[in-house]
């Protein structure tokens, strides 16, 4: 059958060393909001009964395979869809299929999604007439941001419809490659699994109805050894060879599509058809060579932080942008068992705090801010970053004097800081959005990971007496290390009240609501400085102790010198607005 791309491009890309027992890290997002949307007992079913075996493994009957979809692209001189690959049902609102499939091959840019369309149920391409087909207008597409058009790492991309699929006899979704009740999946090298697509024929004509073949993983040696020169160019981790070398395999067309495991009678989605070599320079498929798919198990925690919140009436929760925060390991570190705070180390503890100063600044920290993802921290609304000059935040900083961070008596030491210029910068009241010109790197520092912010109605609404405070200082010998404070909390009337009384810093137009959470900061008159004096973007945070995950839950607006309760804005308050602002 088939392999490649649609029937205007083919693609080639790298091979494969897989885990098989790939240890799926749940989202903080995933654990909170959608813990039925992949339900083991409600996916890789065949409703329709096969009517015996398939002869040679190639033909295959209506219903046999209803997860498999047809990605149609606009033509590019009609205003009709052309069938260029396939892709996977795995959600309700979701199809996976592979990058290169959403992307043109010249420019390489992303097919805007008006110029796409999925078809379901489908079985003969040629009959527009069937009876169980739906077709969906793809209204976002969201490509892997690893993926690399030249090399074909990261090949996967999710397309997601506007309402949702409504699931028959011949529109199933299929299992994602992991089990709820712990159950292992089985050792898959060597076994045959099966790929499904209307990819080129013989005569290299793209088929008519819709076919199968079985093919056995290869281990990585193998499909090295087989072709060098091509699999050494294009192997990569995330990817897998299969296939006989017999002129049975997937080819132009295939692309896309899902190779799938049968295990105690449901069907799981192992891989995407991402990749093969190509005979000579006509571009086709060469089915005497192993066929590259991407390792679809690799991406769970991926497919689960770019999953659609549906049915949930709760803004916040239901907001369209709320996989944009709360993924993968925000909010955690390697000192979670230790109950006591103080006892926990600084360094590397609170590797969500950032620095946000201008290029010329060198003496101290000037403002504090807390990484949200890969592309936003929020920070306080400091002077430095309301001037109009240029900003640049640091991100997995602990002592700003020192080129790298140790511990001296053991001489081990955390990765370098990773310094990002800004590109936008969103004000509100005294909290700023600042998005990054560069994503963080998350996940390949452990100095730098994201903070998790309070989502859940019983989170946001959630009052604790005291706070853990992070943040640099203005001043004093310590100023250039990240600090910590635990910071018991003020009623807001007593607040505005010594605030006002020792100060008379608040006047009518000062906010002292909901959206202000005061605390008391810590001075030592044994000390010169006697008050810690920290920068304005200093975080409070709290452990969440049903999900065992730092949540942010204010930042300081300005600095009081211990001569009055700190204020913070409340950040539960202002999720709306961060979401409104978020942007992939």
């Amino acid at each position: 059958m088939v392999h490649g791309t649609g029937p205007w491009h083919i693609c080639f890309a790298g091979l494969f060393a897989i885990l098989l027992l790939h240890n799926v890290r749940y989202s903080f997002a995933q654990d909170e909001l959608h813990i039925n949307d992949y339900n083991d007992n409600e996916c890789g079913e065949r409703m329709v009964k096969r009517k015996g075996l398939v002869k040679g493994g190639y033909s295959t009957q209506p219903g046999d395979w209803p997860w498999h979809a047809a990605l149609y692209h606009r033509g590019i001189n009609s205003a009709g869809f052309e069938y260029a690959c396939g892709g996977s049902i795995v959600h309700r609102y979701l199809v996976l299929t592979a990058a290169h499939c959403v992307t043109l091959a010249t420019s390489r840019r992303k097919i805007p999604a008006e110029n796409m369309q999925l078809r379901l149920g489908r079985f003969n391409l040629m009959n527009n007439e069937e009876e169980y087909a739906e077709e969906f207008d793809v209204i976002e597409t969201i490509m892997h941001e690893g993926y690399r058009p030249t090399t074909f790492e990261n090949d996967i991309a999710i397309l997601r419809v506007e309402i949702p699929i409504i699931f028959n006899d011949y529109i199933q979704p299929v299992c994602l490659w992991k089990r709820d009740d712990g159950v292992v999946l089985p050792w898959f090298y060597n076994q045959p699994g099966t790929v499904v697509g209307w990819g080129l024929s013989e005569d290299n004509m793209i088929g008519t109805t819709l076919n199968e073949a079985r093919m056995p993983v290869v281990d990585s040696w193998t499909c090295l050894a087989s072709d060098r020169a091509f699999f050494g160019k294009f192997l990569q981790s995330k990817a897998f060879c299969a296939g006989y070398k017999n002129g049975t395999g997937v080819c132009n067309g295939d692309s896309g599509g899902g190779m799938f495991f049968q295990f105690q009678n449901r069907w799981y989605l192992k891989g995407v058809v991402s990749f093969s070599n190509t005979n000579d320079y006509s571009g086709v498929c060469n089915l005497k060579q192993y066929i590259g798919f991407t390792d679809a198990s690799q991406y769970i925690d991926w497919v689960y932080d770019n999953t659609p919140i549906s049915g949930i009436d709760d803004p916040i929760l239901g907001h369209p942008h709320i996989r944009l925060i709360n993924q993968g390991n925000c909010g955690r570190n390697n000192h979670m068992q230790e109950l006591d705070e103080n006892r926990k180390p600084i360094l590397n503890q609170y590797p969500w705090m950032a620095i946000l100063a201008n290029p010329t600044t060198t003496e101290y920290v000037p403002c504090n801010g807390v990484l949200l993802n890969r592309n936003y921290v929020l920070a306080g609304n400091c002077w430095q970053i309301t001037a109009g000059e240029e900003v640049i935040v640091t991100l997995g900083d602990y002592d700003t004097s020192r080129t790298k961070d140790c511990i001296d008596e053991e001489r081990i030491c955390v990765p370098a800081v990773q310094t990002v210029s800004v590109s936008q910068i969103i004000r509100k009241d005294a909290l700023a959005l600042v998005r990054l010109a560069v994503p963080a790197d998350i996940g390949g520092r452990e100095n730098i990971e994201a903070i998790c912010l309070p989502v859940t109605p019983e989170q946001r609404e959630r009052l604790y007496n005291r706070y853990i405070m992070t943040g640099w200082k203005e001043s004093g010998t310590d100023a250039t290390f990240l600090q910590r404070a635990l910071l018991n909390v003020v009623d807001n009337n007593k607040c505005w009240d010594e605030n006002s009384s020792n100060t008379g810093q608040f006047t009518g137009s000062d906010r002292m609501d909901s959206r202000v959470i005061c605390a008391w900061n810590l001075s030592n008159y044994s000390r010169s400085p006697h008050c810690n004096d920290y920068q304005p973007g200093s975080a409070i945070q709290a452990i969440d102790h049903k999900s065992n995950r730092y949540l942010l839950y204010g930042l300081q607006t300005g600095i009081s010198y211990c001569d009055g309760p700190e204020r913070y804005m409340a950040v539960s308050k202002y999720l709306l607005w961060i979401l409104d602002n978020l942007r992939r």
